[in-house]
């Protein structure tokens, strides 16, 4: 059994496994990334404004 490859988005750090970044259109993804955050509730959390993530979703935390 083979894993999926992850990979972030380098503007919004939006974790998919696509060649396109389903939450900014990007095309711009590496597979260098470190740190998972979910995200359910993102207008209260403060993680989330500190990371400036808007939407619910999959998030790396550091991105290169």
């Amino acid at each position: 059994r083979q894993l999926v490859k992850e990979y972030a988005c380098k503007k919004c750090k939006t974790l998919t496994t696509g060649k396109i970044c389903p939450s900014c259109q990007s095309t711009e993804l590496t597979p260098d990334w470190m740190g998972l955050v979910v995200f359910y509730d993102t207008d209260n959390s403060e993680v989330a404004k500190t990371l400036n993530i808007t939407k619910p979703g999959r998030y790396a935390v550091r991105v290169s």
